[in-house]
């Protein structure tokens, strides 16, 4: 990185160090050039910030590299002290497509036109939106669900790129949808994303399905006991915590409501592209933003089957133990140096930036707990004792106890409720489904 950078417009060298940034004598204001040179490449000219060194007609180390090129971006630095300074990095070199990303890119687009005209769906293969600011790979219009614009992303795009195109389609209507088969591409929780394993254009090509392994999400929700199937997060395995715990999961780790936690096993059939956008367009996959507690511009995508998508409905009953983040010092530091006007590409001039607390998200994010009275032990069971028991007549026959099965979990409600007999709190739900006691139900029940 470099302190220093030539913009071609003003034809000048800009000194990032310095709060005039070296225009002195010049009546333009700092802070809107200062704002300009933070805006995204894509909504600038390419060219306006180049490499000192280049400007100069000297050789440029970066370009030499053949990996970088002599343009430049301006960024806010933390340095290991912990202020933020400006500081100028070379751009990378226009990303070519090699004949095989080529063959694999064409060979996704009609794996996803196929599989939205198989489901019935209505597509259409690089066609711009109406405002013409978005031109999808495929569109896949929605029948009860969303619109889709499919992304099939196999180099990594920049970030300012992804955030650009997945605006330009929200836009438009549509929910972008970025397919990869790499998990440190930029685009992953930058917008709705899918990942695949590296197959050749030729197994996409023969593919009735592609098996989806990462951005799609299944809810686990269970009360925290010691028969519970699931482990306690917080380590009370023994016992339990008596709370209640959500946590999102991948598929693979949940084996269905039924039968619980087991942990690598988990469902064997998992879940495929093709299910996956065909669930979105009708209406049974619908895509979330679960942001992060620590910092709310920051989280994950996910794809969640509809019934799970409830998780908003539970954030008041979350409890955290964690700190309220500081917000960290966002004024740009000026040294006063003058700027370094060779290329420094490649020399270990690059420092650590200062420890921050952790942007986006984490396992804490993907779980949360609600508090809920500690659950009671549960009843036990009424038996007959086989005790004989005198016959009464007609005459004087009279309602007789019943006997109620109290050991089934789903009669259990995680906070108490009036009863309805009584009106006093009951922790159980009786065979009308409605909050009750164990006696009260049982004494109010003709057998």
């Amino acid at each position: 990185m470099a302190n220093g950078v030539w913009h071609s417009e003003l034809e000048c060298l800009l000194e990032l160090d310095k709060p005039d940034l070296g225009l002195s004598n010049s009546t333009i204001s700092v802070t809107d050039l200062i704002e300009e040179l933070l805006q995204p490449v894509a909504t600038r000219r390419r060219d306006l910030l180049i490499c000192a060194e280049k400007a100069l007609d000297r050789k440029c180390k970066a370009e030499m590299s053949g990996v970088k090129s002599p343009h430049m971006y301006v960024r806010r630095h933390r340095g290991p002290d912990g202020v933020l300074r400006l500081r100028a990095a070379h751009l990378p070199t226009a990303h070519e497509m090699t004949q095989e990303e080529s063959d694999r890119h064409k060979a996704m687009k009609e794996f996803l036109d196929r599989t939205g005209q198989n489901a019935g769906l209505r597509t259409t293969v690089e066609k711009a939106t109406k405002s013409r600011a978005a031109r999808p790979d495929v569109t896949i219009y929605g029948h009860g669900g969303v619109n889709l614009g499919c992304e099939a992303q196999l180099y990594n795009a920049s970030p300012s790129t992804v955030l650009r195109r997945a605006k330009a389609q929200s836009e438009a209507g549509l929910v972008s949808n970025w397919i990869t088969h790499d998990d440190t591409f930029h685009l992953v929780d930058r917008a709705q994303w899918m990942l695949i394993r590296d197959v050749t254009w030729r197994e996409i090509d023969n593919a009735a399905d592609l098996p989806l392994i990462g951005g799609f999400r299944v809810l686990a929700d269970w009360l925290c006991t010691a028969a519970a199937v699931r482990p306690c997060p917080t380590g009370k395995s023994k016992t339990g915590c008596g709370k209640r715990h959500l946590f999102w999961e991948t598929p693979r780790a949940s084996d269905g409501i039924v039968s619980g936690y087991t942990g690598d096993q988990g469902d064997r059939l998992g879940v495929t592209v093709g299910r996956t956008i065909i669930g979105a367009a009708t209406g049974s996959v619908v895509p979330i933003f679960l942001p992060s507690r620590r910092d709310h511009r920051t989280g994950s995508f996910m794809w969640v089957p509809v019934d799970d998508a409830t998780w908003s409905d539970y954030q008041d009953g979350v409890t955290s133990d964690e700190p309220e983040p500081t917000p960290a010092d966002q004024d740009l530091h000026f040294s006063g140096n003058d700027a370094n006007s060779t290329c420094q590409f490649g020399d270990q001039t690059w420092t650590s930036s200062a420890p921050l607390q952790r942007r986006g998200i984490d396992s804490v994010e993907l779980g949360i707990t609600i508090e809920t009275n500690a659950l009671p032990a549960i009843p036990k069971q009424r038996t007959s004792q086989d005790r004989v028991r005198p016959q009464p007549s007609p005459s004087n026959l009279v309602p007789r106890q019943r006997i109620v099965d109290w050991s089934d979990p789903a009669r259990f409600l995680p906070e108490p409720q009036p009863c309805w007999h009584c009106g006093k709190p009951a922790s159980l739900l009786d065979d009308d489904a409605k909050p009750s006691h164990k006696v009260c139900a049982e004494e109010h029940a003709i057998g």
